[in-house]
């Protein structure tokens, strides 16, 4: 999976170590979330409006980009309930990982970790009454063989991935509200940052999936069941470099990076399509053997 996260990361179990860490729960609270928002204004020398836009990209990233790509390479669903998440904030305010507190994940019936049906014991423990201690990464995988605790277990995988909707809109969706408050930006607008951190993630996940078509036709039913909510999401831009087809995405609102940088993003939906395709191009072939459109 880790390929899929690009240069971020996740892990199972309590955070290595109390530096830099931020249990996402305490994001909730405006105080927190306030001190979280001037670290990248002071950082950045940004105003109220691009250091909102950021922070919602770069949160969103580290729960989005977990979840989607277990999905789509796992058809496994992680538990995303803020009391058991931790993410970890780089000096410049924004989260390169996220730790997942205890291998809780939604299932298929079809997946080996899923209890069956004929040995249920009405009599056994309730994992949530267990030993809260989180069990050893090396033990434990999300979304591979290690244990699992089945949070839901759904028949196919449309079921799978309305969950993965709601689970993802239920964890963001406070926050989002309060950060509305915190600067002149609309729920378009935020919404479309996290809309584009998932598109993103979907096509990533080619790097492990080897499939050029997947992650795009993943994505597309993913935004059939995010609307109206992440309806700012992104389209693509399609095209064949060296024999080869290839997505690029654009964006389905402003990051506003341009405002520090004088320069808008590749993705930027005010970035015309042939330029857009040019850039890609030139990303594609600086990344080397297996470079993609993202």
């Amino acid at each position: 999976m880790a390929p899929a996260l690009d240069h971020r990361h996740a892990i199972i179990g309590p955070p290595p170590s109390p530096d830099g860490w931020i249990r996402a729960a305490d994001l909730l609270e405006p105080a927190a979330l306030d001190a979280a928002l001037a670290v990248i204004r002071e950082y950045h020398e940004a105003t109220p409006e691009v250091a909102v836009s950021y922070f919602t990209a770069w949160y969103a990233a580290t729960i989005v980009g977990p979840a989607i790509a277990m999905f789509v390479l796992a058809r496994r669903v992680p538990d995303l309930d803020p009391a058991g998440l931790s993410v970890h904030r780089h000096e410049g305010g924004w989260f390169d990982a996220t730790a997942f507190h205890h291998p809780r994940a939604a299932l298929l019936t079809s997946d080996p970790a899923a209890p069956d049906p004929a040995d249920s014991d009405p009599a056994a423990p309730d994992p949530a009454d267990s030993d809260p201690a989180a069990p050893d990464p090396a033990d434990s995988d999300l979304a591979g063989s290690g244990a699992v605790e089945p949070t839901a277990v759904v028949a196919d995988v449309d079921a799978l991935r309305r969950l993965l909707v709601a689970r993802i809109i239920g964890h963001l969706e406070p926050v989002i509200s309060t950060l509305r408050s915190r600067a002149r930006l609309g729920p378009a607008a935020l919404w479309g940052a996290v809309a584009s951190q998932c598109g993103r993630t979907f096509l990533l996940t080619e790097r492990v999936s080897r499939d050029p078509h997947a992650g795009r036709e993943e994505a597309d039913a993913f935004f059939a069941d995010a609307a109206p909510t992440l309806r700012a999401r992104p389209t693509w831009q399609q095209f064949v470099h060296h024999g080869r087809p290839y997505t690029g995405m654009r964006r389905g609102s402003c990051c506003l990076a341009h405002r520090l940088t004088e320069e808008f993003c590749t993705a930027c939906p005010f970035v015309r399509s042939d330029e857009r395709e040019s850039r890609l191009r030139q990303w594609i072939d600086s990344q080397g053997p297996g470079g993609l459109a993202v």
